[in-house]
């Protein structure tokens, strides 16, 4: 039987995949951890998670008015990239489906289409470049060709399964686009995070036509959350950041705004050194102990520096033996900043939070 595409399909959907992106958001931000800012299941799970509220208020009557009403939501709660590369998604699709209370499968199609499309303008990306891209443009084409047969719910599984076939191609790939592509080679083996996101929404799609199934959990929603304590017994230690700056405000706003962009999760050990003790400009040899002493969680403590005589005093407490396993990072303060604390929230080593400070000397602004 033809499932009919009207609000009750579409909300289907959208509960199908928020509860998917929160039984995934861990999956999603270790993927987002090797090649990103770690913060991509955290982000998509808080945005879907109060999805809900913003639709309820605005009780929109149309399916069109639905998904334009989450998009928008998406875009002003998720953080990062993804709020305004997924809302652009489902606003976009919600303008092409209009005020039809039932959608015909041919203008799904178009507005798949059409989503596509503007996040490619959006993110200047295109198939092959490693983004979410590679899940969802085969995910449209595969609707659009499957389409001919005339079965919405057959051109809706071809979908999913091209949509997680192309997230699944993104492993062998270079990036060539977002944080990922200032990797160059090392984010070859690694699945891209917003294809595999890209792709669990267009299986979402597809799953909504099936009433019963949309009824059961996914299955990693109901082993439900690893209590928070448990995971901080067995977390290891992490590495730790110091901040060292000539003023005290630039150190602990570069340490505020690190910790905020990774996300709602627990940040790794950041302790700002600036200016003197009695707060005025400078660097003090007592403060940056005192400093690497509060960040050193026995796994090491890479310390960023704003200016030269910052570096000098660094490197007399690392030549005394004063400062243990710590290490100077070559890089430009506040993006070398913030990719030491992501890089160390998520349980890089010594060495990956090195590597990430300095792929932060090569950031282009243009």
């Amino acid at each position: 039987m033809t499932v009919p595409l009207d609000l009750d399909f579409f909300r289907r959907f959208l509960d199908r995949a928020t509860r998917v992106v929160v039984a995934e958001a861990r999956h999603l931000t270790d993927l987002d951890a090797a090649i990103g800012d770690a913060d991509h299941g955290v982000n998509l799970k808080r945005g879907f998670s109060s999805a809900a509220e913003a639709v309820a208020a605005g009780s929109p009557a149309t399916p069109g008015a639905l998904l334009t009403a989450v998009g928008v939501h998406l875009t002003n709660t998720v953080g990062g990239a993804s709020g305004p590369l997924y809302g652009t998604v489902l606003r976009r699709m919600g303008k092409v489906l209009g005020e039809d209370a039932v959608v015909a499968p041919e203008t799904l199609g178009r507005a798949l289409a059409a989503a596509v499309a503007s996040v490619r303008r959006l993110g200047d990306s295109a198939p092959g470049d490693k983004t979410m891209v590679d899940a969802l443009q085969p995910a449209a084409d595969a609707y659009a060709g499957a389409l001919a047969g005339g079965d919405v719910t057959a051109a809706l599984e071809a979908a999913a399964r091209a949509a997680r076939e192309g997230a699944e191609a993104t492993v062998p790939m270079r990036a060539r686009r977002g944080r990922a592509s200032y990797l160059g080679e090392r984010s070859v083996g690694h699945q891209d995070p917003g294809a595999t996101s890209s792709a669990l929404l267009v299986t979402a799609l597809f799953e909504a036509t099936d009433p019963e199934l949309c009824a059961v959990p996914p299955a990693a929603e109901t082993a439900g959350e690893e209590p928070a304590a448990a995971a901080a017994e067995r977390r290891p230690g992490r590495v730790g950041v110091v901040l060292v700056s000539h003023s005290r405000a630039v150190a602990e706003s570069t340490a505020a705004l690190a910790k905020a962009l990774f996300g709602a999760g627990d940040p790794a050990p950041v302790a700002p050194a600036g200016g003197l003790p009695d707060g005025g400009v400078g660097t003090s040899a007592e403060l940056v102990r005192r400093a690497v002493a509060r960040a050193d969680e026995a796994a090491g403590v890479v310390v960023l520096c704003d200016m030269g005589s910052a570096v000098l005093t660094v490197k007399e407490l690392l030549d005394a033996g004063e400062l243990g396993d710590t290490r100077i990072a070559d890089a430009p303060f506040v993006e070398g900043a913030v990719a030491a604390v992501v890089t160390a929230s998520a349980g890089g080593d010594l060495a990956a939070v090195l590597a990430a400070t300095d792929d932060a000397r090569t950031y282009r602004k243009l």
